[in-house]
């Protein structure tokens, strides 16, 4: 078993929001979306990328993020 393809509540609250939406979500919606703290959004998203399962896209001072389709 590969310990990098086990998922932890964070990633997996993350990954089912930004799969539910349809759309990408920055770090301040996912916060209130998930009732997480920010910090572990942030931890939750650095792991998803370099996991390369999340993609971002800056929009002016914004990150926007979306799951990885490749």
């Amino acid at each position: 078993m590969e310990k990098s393809n086990i998922l932890h509540p964070p990633e997996k609250k993350v990954i089912q929001i930004l799969r539910s939406s349809g759309e990408g979500r920055t770090i301040t919606e996912l916060t209130e979306i998930s009732q997480l703290s920010r910090s572990a959004i942030r931890t939750a998203l650095a792991k998803l990328e370099g996991a390369k399962k999340i993609t971002f896209r800056p929009i002016g001072m914004a990150k926007v993020y979306f799951q990885n389709t490749k």
